[in-house]
């Protein structure tokens, strides 16, 4: 392998596991000088390779402070390259791409490129009009433009918004739903029309497969394959891949993609393919690094290494064979796979589900043909695996210890003392804080309705821990917000402080993994904690996070808190 001298310094941008961690060994171990930023801790922090990490303020619609702490960055470190890592940090920079381009070169789309395939709705008219097969389809502006997709199409559905993030919201994800039900789809579509048409497709049975590129101009440079082994039961990003020989009919469609709009960078186009018949359609295409670029780089397709020397060093010649049979595992998410798959229903086909034998068959052949990796842990960086090996064994523990407490708190002298103790909380004098972790979808709602019910001069706040204040709430959340009364469009995230939770009187969480964090890092005695659900005498004390989840989840959420608060009037 030809390394890039050790000049180089290149400044990576993101915080995941997968994407952000793999882009910066790939550049660590092939000798550059790896700086990082807008990163939120956790394990890709422990990677040996990283050279400096930068606290920056997030990207935020609200001020500018992190264009000019970036600019500042620049102009102060010379970066050769900066690579954002994924959409949240991408969209901002593509959309001010006029204020950094003369402070150093980032990598970033052309406009048109960018333009096209961050629409879902462009990318299958392209795909359309260049001959690629895309999913049946039908575009709907709104609830009453209907009719079209109960004629045309079957359940289930899937309703894809245009965009998955938008400038004003870069922390905001906007979610593909699956309908079973024509209910369940007029209620997706109802949410999600309000921000713009919505593309409505036939559910195309398959296994995931994405075709990876580095390309010039649309002339490829370097291209591997990948097939999902575990995908979720309903549709998203894979837990676990295999590194597979490319198809030409895959392998060509992307190409005239890539080459009627001259594309220039890495990209992955993802296929829906039927594996009896051969048959496939296009579902997306990923205009930056995708989440199974770990499987690629194990398999010695380095993309992030390729993409420095092609752009800093001019390099156009890399290598065209790579590992075929090796497996990636993203162990934290293949965890929550696994319970998901072992509890499914198997008779339904729309479900992404594989025989339990299947399963633990080629785990063990994998480990003992040696073609097993996890996104995390290698031999030369060990840090960041057992770091997320730690997160997993304490989901595990505090699962565990979750079940315990459901359990014991049902006795009745044990339920009615938290009953009794928040119920203490709320007649006394002082403010009160409530507290979720990313201080979007819970706590802003309970924070509404005590205002709602107690009012007069009490101080009433919210915050969360996650750190990444600014944020909005979840689309799914403010439309189930508003059936009772609250409006959560203007809702801004704030982070919490120690001086916020030493100041209340008394704080209100809502699940176990809130109270430990409140009580070990914020230095809150248990006294002062107090859980939504212990205000309900009769509803479960623990009211778990609905963030990801669906409007109906959201709506069961916000149902809990509602109750929760329906005797706070008599307080």
């Amino acid at each position: 392998m030809i390394l890039v001298t050790p000049r180089h310094k290149v400044l990576v941008l993101g915080d995941d596991t997968r994407s952000f961690l793999s882009v910066i060994r790939s550049l660590g171990r092939g000798g550059l000088d790896v700086h990082v930023a807008w990163h939120q801790g956790g394990p890709p922090l422990r990677s040996r390779y990283i050279s400096q990490a930068h606290d920056l303020p997030l990207p935020s619609s609200l001020d500018h402070a992190w264009k000019d702490a970036l600019i500042e960055l620049m102009v102060r470190e010379r970066f050769d390259l900066i690579i954002p890592c994924s959409d949240p940090v991408l969209v901002p920079l593509q959309r001010n791409r006029a204020d950094f381009e003369p402070h150093g070169r980032i990598y970033l789309l052309d406009d048109r490129s960018f333009e096209v395939f961050s629409d879902k709705l462009q990318t299958n008219e392209l795909a359309r009009s260049v001959g690629v097969r895309v999913p049946r389809e039908v575009v709907v502006a709104g609830p009453g433009d209907t009719h079209s997709v109960t004629s045309v199409l079957h359940l289930p559905v899937v309703l894809k918004p245009p965009t998955s993030f938008d400038a004003s919201k870069p922390d905001v994800k906007r979610m593909v739903r699956k309908a079973y039900t024509w209910d369940e789809f007029h209620t997706h579509l109802a949410s999600m029309s309000q921000l713009g048409p919505v593309a409505v497709q036939e559910n195309f049975i398959g296994e995931g497969v994405g075709v990876e590129l580095l390309l010039d101009q649309g002339e490829p440079l370097l291209a591997f394959q990948h097939v999902r082994l575990h995908e979720p039961l309903h549709g998203g990003g894979s837990s676990y891949r295999k590194s597979v020989t490319l198809t030409p009919a895959l392998f060509d469609a992307s190409l005239k993609l890539m080459k009627a709009l001259k594309y220039t960078g890495v990209a992955m186009v993802e296929f829906k393919v039927e594996p009896k018949t051969g048959d496939w359609v296009l579902i997306e295409v990923n205009c930056r690094f995708w989440g199974s670029l770990p499987l690629a780089v194990a398999s010695g397709a380095d993309f992030p290494l390729a993409l420095v020397q092609f752009l800093v060093d001019g390099k156009r010649e890399f290598p065209k064979s790579y590992r075929k049979g090796i497996c990636s595992r993203n162990l934290n998410s293949d965890f929550t796979w696994q319970i998901s798959n072992l509890r499914a229903d198997r008779s339904d086909p729309t479900l992404s589900t594989r025989p339990l034998l299947t399963v633990l068959g080629e785990t063990i052949s994998n480990v003992v043909l040696l073609r097993e990796r996890w996104d995390t842990l290698t031999l030369d960086d060990p840090r960041p695996g057992f770091a997320e090996l730690a997160e997993v064994v304490g989901r595990i523990r505090r699962g565990i210890g979750r079940k315990l407490a459901r359990k014991f708190i049902q006795f009745g002298m044990v339920r009615r003392h938290f009953y009794k103790r928040a119920h203490k909380a709320l007649r006394g004098e002082g403010s009160f804080l409530f507290i979720c972790k990313g201080n979007i979808c819970r706590s802003p709602f309970a924070e509404e309705l005590a205002c709602q019910k107690l009012g007069g001069n009490r101080s009433i706040m919210s915050a969360g821990y996650y750190p990444r204040p600014g944020r909005s709430s979840p689309d799914n959340a403010i439309t189930a917000a508003s059936r009772w009364g609250v409006d959560l469009t203007g809702h801004r995230s704030q982070l919490l402080t120690k001086q916020m939770v030493h100041a209340a009187a008394a704080v209100f969480v809502f699940d176990a993994e809130n109270a430990d964090r409140v009580s070990n890092e914020f230095q809150c005695p248990r006294g002062r904690i107090h859980f939504v659900g212990a205000l309900n005498p009769s509803g479960p004390l623990y009211i778990e996070d609905p963030w990801g989840g669906t409007i109906e989840q959201f709506q069961d959420c916000y149902g809990l808190i509602s109750k929760a608060f329906e005797s706070v009037e008599s307080v």
